[in-house]
């Protein structure tokens, strides 16, 4: 991908998501719908949107992607469970009026041991922002910030991860570090997981994506953003890009970068939902 110069909308969310799992009485999706009995470090197998209005981003959500919700507690505790083709994918839960008016989604990554991860991402100069706590059907999970500035989650799922799939229509396609330190990221990201590093000969910009066991994980660019923190971006897969870039205009939503021919041939566009959060719409494979 070539160097963007984006004008960004508003501030992300940096600190401050508490997430609703620590009330008790609630039992969440696990990752997974049967259980597997195996983990995949490194692999993100969760997505949660911090979002200043649930209900607004459940109905933009729906009318883009046909998303739907199912309540998990009431008022303003609820967690929001996304379903797509029948199968959890991900969650919503509201953001505290105190941090701001800007949504973020929060990837979740697979790691064996969440403490071990969590004195990892502190020796090497990152911020704790969740203590480690045990979400009911879920897992042991805790948010950071690691050294560049990017929010993650650590997760190890109670009936292990999703086994590596072809990822279906308007659900998860990939994830991708946006950071302000490329090389510092890179060396983080292959301490914590075991990656490797693999640079995309011929692309426009500097781009690497990390691998092991011959499966890809993750990428990771320069953050194209002016000004902004390091992040990470989720993408979802489309089937037409324009005509889902379209939909999510009409819903509200801020166009970053729309599809250009220069950048994976056209199938891909950054949008910013109707409460700031960021994410990549792709088509895949890329013909």
């Amino acid at each position: 991908m070539k160097t963007l110069i984006i004008r960004f909308f508003g501030t992300l969310v940096i600190a401050g998501l508490i997430v609703t799992s620590c009330i008790t009485g609630i039992s969440y999706p696990p990752v997974t719908q049967s259980p597997t009995g195996n983990h995949h470090t490194g692999q993100f197998v969760w997505h949660d949107l911090a979002s200043p209005d649930p209900s607004a981003s459940m109905d933009f959500y729906s009318k883009v992607f046909g998303w739907k919700f199912e309540t998990l507690g009431s008022g303003e505790t609820s967690y929001y469970v996304i379903s797509a083709n029948g199968k959890a994918i991900g969650g919503i839960f509201k953001l505290a009026d105190r941090y701001g008016t800007v949504g973020e989604w929060v990837s979740s990554v697979s790691v064996p041991d969440v403490d071990a991860a969590v004195n990892y991402n502190e020796m090497q100069g990152g911020k704790t922002v969740f203590k480690t706590v045990n979400f009911k059907g879920r897992g042991k999970t805790a948010l950071v910030q690691d050294p560049q500035g990017a929010m993650v989650a650590f997760l190890y799922a109670e009936g292990g991860d999703p086994d590596f799939s072809e990822p279906a229509i308007n659900t998860w396609l990939w994830n991708e570090l946006w950071t302000t330190d490329m090389e510092g990221s890179i060396k983080y990201y292959e301490d914590l997981f075991k990656f490797s590093g693999k640079s995309i000969l011929g692309s426009k910009a500097p781009y690497f994506v990390f691998e092991k066991d011959k499966k890809k994980y993750c990428g990771v660019l320069g953050n194209p953003v002016e000004g902004a923190r390091s992040a990470w971006m989720p993408y979802i897969r489309v089937s037409d890009v324009n005509a889902v870039m379209e939909k999510a205009k009409k819903a509200g939503a801020h166009v970053m970068l729309e599809p250009n021919a220069d950048i994976r041939k056209g199938s891909v566009a950054v949008l910013l939902d109707p409460q700031g959060a960021q994410f990549t719409i792709q088509e895949w494979p890329i013909n």
